[in-house]
């Protein structure tokens, strides 16, 4: 009877917590835009997060970018090109996929203006790109898709090879070499100068991406480089891997979400706790929601489960708070602080939130 007492009142409160969390966050700013039903077809929409500026790359083909702190339109350009994927900012200037002369492109945009610069010899970037030395690495449409290196001076691709639908999974960016992704668990290590550090395997690749004749098997690396792999592998992701995970890397773990499951790593790939999102809020919830990963530190993981944001801290292993953020349907979720920045799944509009 004592147990059954305590597990009721852990639920009240759970749902006490929901419902004084649900509405609480105030709207302090929204976008004006008016999307038609053939631009919110096919929504596919993003935020990126530069100082003062919110890019917002939105269902109508703009991007936009808005003042964060007082709600002001700075520009917008019209791209004709939409994507899930957010722009990227570097040295004030801002890479975003375009639509021109019947081709998808990656361009160049002024950061301050939206002054168009230029259009870049590759299509739209799929993964956050790292810049070395003047080069900037990433994974791009190119040549049906690839990894790339562009020497931002000259305006060429210095090289590129063919990774198949790896090219939509972040590489890892080491101090000496690229492990690239080439479907599934197959990864391919590369020299920054597109060399290929492993062509002696004695097993080869059982997949079709060619020129490639060795590669490793792993799931994902850890925060502290380690590979994870083998039968950790097997107890984070099960034995049907294929789909890439939400990972987020803090300084002292791994945090990663997998169908729902959320595995933290510490240092040496030692799991510090596993737990299924459906199991964390209480009955408010269907248990057939799927998770997103946004935010994770040391202390608390961030997660979109449905339509509510819940901060969980595995340190203590609860969730502190569920903020309900059905009136908005979030489709993109950015924190900021004790913002909330989301691209609406109802009206396709850009909001920003305060808790």
């Amino acid at each position: 009877m004592k147990l059954q007492l305590t597990k009721l009142f852990y639920k009240l409160i759970i749902l006490l917590l929901i419902t004084t969390t649900g509405y609480s966050q105030k709207e302090f700013f929204r976008s004006q835009q008016a999307f038609t039903n053939d631009q919110m077809t096919g929504f596919a929409s993003s935020i990126t997060i530069n100082k003062e500026l919110i890019l917002f790359n939105a269902n109508d083909y703009h991007l936009y970018a808005y003042n964060k702190n007082n709600g002001s339109l700075q520009w917008s350009y019209q791209t004709n090109f939409k994507s899930a994927t957010p722009v990227f900012v570097q040295d004030s200037i801002v890479y975003a996929g375009i639509y021109t002369d019947k081709k998808e492109q990656s361009a160049q945009f002024d950061l301050a203006t939206g002054k168009f610069i230029k259009a870049l010899p590759f299509g739209p970037l799929k993964t956050k790109p790292f810049i070395k030395n003047g080069v900037l690495y990433s994974t791009a449409i190119h040549n049906y898709g690839c990894i790339i290196a562009y020497d931002l001076k000259k305006d060429t691709v210095m090289w590129s090879r063919f990774i198949a639908h790896g090219y939509s999974n972040q590489p890892y960016y080491q101090q000496n070499k690229i492990m690239a992704n080439a479907e599934g668990s197959n990864w391919v290590a590369l020299g920054y100068d597109g060399v290929l550090l492993d062509t002696t395997c004695a097993v080869k690749p059982d997949f079709f991406v060619e020129g490639i004749p060795c590669v490793k098997t792993l799931a994902a690396i850890s925060h502290d480089g380690l590979e994870i792999k083998g039968k950790l592998s097997e107890k984070i992701f099960g034995n049907n891997f294929f789909e890439r995970p939400d990972i987020i890397t803090t300084k002292n773990l791994t945090v990663i979400l997998y169908e729902n499951k959320l595995s933290i790593l510490a240092r040496k790939l030692k799991i510090k706790q596993q737990v299924l999102v459906d199991t964390l809020p209480g009955d408010e919830f269907t248990g057939n929601d799927i998770a997103k990963l946004i935010d994770a530190d040391d202390e608390n993981t961030w997660l979109l489960y449905g339509d509510y944001l819940l901060q969980y801290n595995h340190s203590e292993k609860k969730v502190v708070s569920a903020t309900n953020l059905t009136n908005w349907q979030p489709q993109a979720v950015l924190l900021e602080d004790k913002n909330i920045w989301l691209v609406s799944g109802k009206d396709g509009l850009l909001y920003g939130l305060s808790l």
